[in-house]
């Protein structure tokens, strides 16, 4: 549900011109489908391990972690909403950081789920920013509004 729902929303509001206002809303629409991507991502492999509670039950509370930047665009801050998207993004790893280290505390170590999952999520918040601005995708996103 939350990948159809969430694609679907996403593009939606491109076709009507919502997003953030710092790019347009085709640019834009990268970020909230990049969101779902690695949502379904972290959560096939953790529906993949879930014989494996060590590995599942981080990769579920990952992909949570994934889809925060959303909401915490809506939080009643003034700094949130004049900063952008790299605020967003950036209150989200400090919940993935605070999970890192409440797991480095009782473990003694990370687990490798925080350190993939992890990775995945932090390198694909500025790659979406990049990929948001080629011909390429425009061209993708625009078939998708129509």
């Amino acid at each position: 549900m939350m990948v159809g729902m969430g694609s679907i929303v996403a593009i939606r509001a491109a076709s009507l011109g919502h997003g953030d206002p710092r790019m347009s809303p085709l640019e834009f629409l990268a970020v909230p489908l990049a969101d779902v991507l690695v949502f379904a991502v972290l959560v096939t492999a953790g529906f993949m391990y879930r014989r494996k509670t060590e590995i599942h039950k981080r990769l579920m509370l990952l992909a949570t972690i994934g889809i925060l930047p959303p909401a915490t665009s809506r939080l009643p801050f003034a700094f949130v909403h004049h900063s952008g998207p790299v605020v967003y993004f950036a209150l989200a790893d400090v919940v993935l950081l605070g999970c890192s280290a409440y797991d480095m505390a009782t473990r003694g170590r990370l687990h490798r789920a925080y350190v993939w999952s992890g990775l995945i999520i932090v390198v694909s918040q500025p790659l979406r920013f990049v990929v948001s601005k080629t011909g390429a995708w425009l061209a993708f996103a625009h078939l998708l509004v129509r």
